[in-house]
């Protein structure tokens, strides 16, 4: 099940002067085994729902669908859900998938059991791994991994930074949560996991493996847990390098959301590489 041939455009991608104002026809899921949603500028910016968001998750579980919501954040699934229930929107942490959760599957996968792990990144990923991994926290012990996020994080103090550099030139694995450069704030634009994972490489002489969005581990691993093929599925997200590319690599059908990254005017400069299946104003139109 291909998906995008099944996807009639919502939003025409030359932007006609009224399609903005098109009539609202309530869209099918059903030729889809799962949909999946990205979290913020689809579902919510910073702690504000965006139209339609509350409605559209609660038909796909009165339809009883399966359905995930995906980001790039560095928290954890409950975190996130005890955020989005602030919000009006109810969904359960297994059906959450964060870019810290695939770097903690990404670690408890690919190496020994338990795992040596430095964590560069947050305290959601500590909740994830404790028990699970044994952590490392000093300069010259073995180390299989360093788990970076983004450098305002609780674990990512200059300290810890410098802790990492000898860990990293000793020989573990550069595992960043997300290769995102900058993310949103109430502040601003921040240093993003990408930034502070590059410089983390750059200062060690090593690559860095990415387990967030657009990377194709992040969505196999998702799908595998919805027990689901990627080609079966359909996108919802607002970001046309992180949502769009990432979904369409795997055969996925994607629908572009102009509520948070990308707006209406960045449409008709949309590479063909990037060209969603459809656009939409908001989530109202599905």
């Amino acid at each position: 099940m291909a998906g995008g041939s099944l996807l009639r455009p919502w939003l025409p991608l030359d932007i006609a002067r009224d399609a903005l104002t098109l009539r609202r026809v309530p869209f099918d899921f059903s030729p889809y085994a799962a949909v999946l949603l990205d979290l913020d500028g689809t579902l919510y910016h910073e702690d504000h729902v965006l139209p339609g968001a509350a409605a559209l998750v609660a038909r796909l579980r009165s339809e009883g669908r399966t359905y995930a919501c995906l980001t790039n954040s560095t928290s954890s699934p409950q975190r996130l859900r005890e955020r989005l229930l602030t919000m009006g929107i109810d969904v359960p942490a297994d059906q959450i998938y964060t870019a810290a959760a695939a770097a903690a599957d990404y670690v408890l996968e690919h190496f020994p059991n338990p795992p040596r792990v430095f964590n560069l990144a947050t305290e959601g990923l500590h909740e994830m791994l404790d028990g699970r991994v044994h952590w490392v926290n000093e300069i010259g012990q073995p180390c299989d991994a360093v788990i970076c996020g983004a450098p305002a994080n609780v674990f990512a103090t200059p300290q810890r930074q410098r802790i990492a550099l000898y860990l990293l030139r000793a020989g573990a694995t550069l595992v960043g949560v997300c290769a995102d450069r900058v993310y949103p704030s109430p502040r601003g634009l921040e240093l993003g996991s990408g930034a502070l994972a590059s410089m983390m490489a750059y200062a060690a002489g090593v690559t860095p493996l990415y387990t967030g969005k657009p990377e194709a581990i992040f969505f196999q691993e998702l799908c595998g847990k919805l027990r689901v093929e990627p080609n079966q599925c359909v996108l919802v997200g607002d970001n046309l390098e992180s949502d769009i590319a990432g979904a369409k690599r795997l055969g996925m059908a994607t629908i572009l959301t102009l509520t948070g990254v990308t707006h209406a005017a960045d449409v008709p400069s949309i590479p063909n590489a990037l060209r969603p299946d459809a656009i939409i104003p908001d989530l109202t139109h599905l």
